[in-house]
């Protein structure tokens, strides 16, 4: 249910950051790498929307043929927002406000396709096997983490799921050497949600949100 598996026989494969509402940032840098909309994909680590000024344009890409996402914290923001006062404060505090403007109607059709975003998504190409996750990964095995992600966001005293983490962690970039190492089962991982200076790669994850709203670039990488 969470964790969706992908392949592309057709043109060429496109990793790219957070995008938060820079549709038109997203648009200049698609045409700056040739993309072709007609056999190529782009794959997005998450938070389409929120902080810049063109979200309703950032919706419109998630149905589109190149098009592919996993689910960030703002989009699940926009999900709980509906029914938690706190996480909506969270949100609204954090670029949310365009959201609450909607009517209602309006804001239960798109968190009803945010809800359909996988959490994961599991890429093979002809020689690799890349996984896509918004913000951190808690285990040093794929396969184990999948497996976690797939039980959902269980509460326990005092553990936080890794369904959790995988929308809202950080642990791996910010304590990298104390407790994390290349992670097996999977080739490479791209990641968001921390805003870094550059691309920054740890063994096999690479982290590639290099904050759009606020720096006006926006990265985009050719995987195949």
């Amino acid at each position: 249910m969470f964790t969706h598996y992908l392949s592309h026989t057709k043109g060429h494969i496109f990793v790219v950051g957070d995008i938060h509402g820079c549709y038109s940032l997203l648009m200049q840098k698609l045409d700056e790498h040739n993309f072709d909309f007609d056999n190529d994909l782009l794959i997005s680590v998450g938070d389409l929307i929120d902080k810049g000024p063109e979200n309703i344009d950032c919706l419109s890409v998630i149905n589109q043929p190149w098009f592919t996402m996993v689910r960030g914290n703002h989009e699940e923001m926009c999900i709980l927002g509906q029914s938690d006062p706190r996480i909506r404060d969270i949100h609204l505090r954090n670029g949310g406000d365009w959201f609450y403007s909607l009517s209602q109607s309006k804001q239960l059709e798109i968190s009803s396709t945010f809800s359909k975003l996988p959490i994961l998504i599991e890429l093979k190409t002809y020689s690799k096997k890349i996984g896509f996750v918004h913000a951190d990964i808690d285990s040093n095995n794929w396969d184990l983490f999948k497996k976690d992600v797939e039980q959902g966001n269980y509460h326990i005293s005092g553990l936080q799921s890794s369904y959790q983490k995988a929308l809202w962690g950080r642990d791996r970039i910010r304590h990298y050497c104390e407790d994390y190492e290349t992670i097996k089962n999977i080739d490479e991982v791209y990641l968001g949600h921390t805003i870094v200076e550059n691309p920054i790669q740890l063994d096999n994850c690479f982290y590639i949100d290099i904050g759009s709203f606020w720096s006006k670039d926006l990265y985009i990488k050719k995987l195949t």
